[in-house]
């Protein structure tokens, strides 16, 4: 039997409980002004650079996590929750119940694009937040929002809008995945219909427009009625989504009851297939419609979310499927610890090469909700499959 999965569960722990919470609780942590700073450079001081109130969002959840494995103190979590929460609101929040794109260090509003992948993550943030501390005020501010997409952002065949800085509109299924990511992390702890409601519009935008029927892989890009944009007859899909839509699915079905498990492994199985390069043994960024490679590189994320749902659907299956699940989650996790290998522990970076390179000189706190997500999966999920 296999020591690797005992030594990766571990390894997580330590290197979260020692070098990543420590570091980023000190300097991670605006004391002057709020919130969360946006990176900190590998000679470890916070970038003075302007802030994305996505940051705040997937902070706040990275914090909550931390503390749920016990890598990070309770009392440092929550007071870095609470501030963090104050902070988003009070500097990202528009009159008209959405959220601004980015504020100046010193808090005042630099981009006030209200795009929709802002939105998706200040929703999910009120959520975390209000699981911790379920301030009235949290979920009216979440509420808000809500009616803010509703009245000024839907589609007519379902769905949203996204806008740049330039007012450009597009329409695009990412920012669905992490507004379907909010439902479910709202509808999680609170009963409110609203969340119910907003999860089953999204999951059937993606069942029936973001999923291709021929290729069976998930679209990034289309036009205003939910058709891929095509290039030279062929779209972009990019295999981490495919593995995050997977994994979301299987918690969307845990609460609903909505029977998606042939869709969620074809999927998975999909870009395990096309998606990833077993020489190098990782995950590529993009790819093409007809399963070739649009590009070779490989950003830390996609291994996140690869980890993530081979340990959660690995659980459905037996024998030698689940032992393929399952050695795609150590493969993902060991591959994911070549990124952490920077001048300063507790950071990483975001980008290996098509030629296996490594290049950067900080670290993204946005970074963090992807790999404390897939290392609270691997850690708590990984001793239920074969080989453990």
């Amino acid at each position: 039997m296999s020591t690797k999965p005992i030594q990766l569960i571990d390894q997580s722990k330590k290197w979260l409980s020692h070098e990543v919470y420590p570091l980023w609780s000190e300097k991670g942590l605006d004391l002057k002004y709020g919130g969360f700073v946006e990176s900190i450079s590998f000679d470890g001081s916070p970038m003075d650079v302007p802030r994305r109130a996505m940051v705040q969002a997937r902070q706040i959840y990275a914090f909550l996590t931390g503390a749920k494995m016990g890598c990070c103190p309770q009392d440092v979590a929550s007071s870095a929750i609470e501030q963090g929460t104050r902070y988003m609101m009070e500097r990202f929040s528009d009159s008209s119940g959405a959220f601004i794109y980015s504020v100046h260090p010193d808090g005042t509003p630099k981009s006030r694009t209200p795009d929709l992948y802002t939105q998706a993550f200040a929703l999910f943030g009120l959520a975390q937040a209000y699981s911790l501390n379920p301030r009235p005020e949290y979920k009216e501010c979440a509420k808000t929002l809500l009616k803010y997409l509703h009245n000024e952002r839907r589609v007519a065949g379902g769905g949203y809008t996204e806008v740049d800085d330039n007012g450009t509109v597009s329409y695009k299924s990412n920012p669905h995945m992490h507004l379907f990511e909010s439902a479910v992390a709202w509808m999680q702890i609170d009963s409110d219909p609203e969340w119910k409601d907003l999860g089953h519009e999204l999951i059937t935008l993606c069942l029936n427009k973001f999923i291709n029927p021929q290729s069976h892989v998930l679209g990034e890009y289309f036009d205003e009625q939910w058709n891929h944009l095509l290039q030279n007859g062929v779209f972009i899909y990019e295999p981490g989504h495919q593995y995050e839509w997977a994994w979301l699915m299987s918690l969307y079905e845990d609460l609903t009851g909505q029977s998606l498990k042939s869709v969620r492994h074809q999927l998975f199985l999909l870009a395990e297939e096309h998606g990833t390069s077993p020489e190098r043994k990782v995950v590529f960024d993009e790819m093409w419609s007809n399963y070739m490679p649009k590009t070779r590189s490989s950003r830390f994320w996609p291994q996140c979310e690869r980890i993530k749902a081979a340990v959660r659907l690995g659980c459905e299956v037996s024998g030698e499927d689940q032992a393929r699940y399952a050695k795609a989650a150590d493969e993902s996790l060991t591959t994911l610890f070549k990124f952490f290998e920077t001048p300063m522990k507790g950071l990483w970076y975001d980008m290996l090469s098509a030629e296996d390179t490594f290049s950067g000189s900080s670290a993204k706190a946005s970074s963090l909700y992807h790999i404390v997500n897939a290392m609270e999966e691997y850690v708590n999920l990984r001793p239920k499959l074969t080989g453990f």
